[in-house]
């Protein structure tokens, strides 16, 4: 079940992409081949509509994970130019940089079974405070003893 949820939400992908690059120009959706056009036309829902409002900027508009991964590898393979690539594959590279280094920071294997360090106060210290209470035996406890040792013997 779960599988076909996520092949739909790739369907649905789909299905939205073909709508957003038929709302743009002619000369930018001629770079894309046949093949992979008829590829997204296979996999489109054909009862999902998109309603998307292309007065606003694609900014604005709300899309999925998965579209935008779509576009941004459409963009990227036939619609960009060299120069254009490099400098995508560079923002790239930079963003994989900076998750890396902070799921490092995040997950140190170094730091990971100490204490991160808190600043003490006055709370801190009440907190930690321990006091011993003395437990008075209740009748029913008492009897449970006697039994046992009458049992025992």
């Amino acid at each position: 079940m779960n599988k076909n949820i996520e092949l739909d939400e790739y369907k649905k992908s789909a299905t939205e992409v073909i709508d957003i690059l038929n709302y743009l120009p002619k000369e930018m959706t001629c770079k894309i081949p046949r093949k992979f056009w008829m590829f997204l036309q296979e996999q489109c829902l054909t009862e999902y509509k998109p309603n998307f409002d292309f007065s606003k900027g694609l900014d604005e508009i709300k899309l999925s994970n998965k579209t935008k991964s779509l576009l941004a590898m459409i963009y990227r393979n036939y619609m960009y130019s060299e120069e254009e690539k490099i400098e995508y594959d560079k923002i790239l590279f930079q963003n994989e940089e900076k998750y890396q280094k902070e799921l490092k920071e995040k997950y140190n294997p170094d730091n990971l079974f100490k204490e991160p360090k808190k600043q003490k106060n006055a709370k801190d210290m009440e907190s930690k405070e321990v006091k011993l209470v003395q437990v008075k035996d209740t009748i029913f406890t008492k009897l449970k003893r006697l039994i046992k040792k009458l049992i025992r013997k």
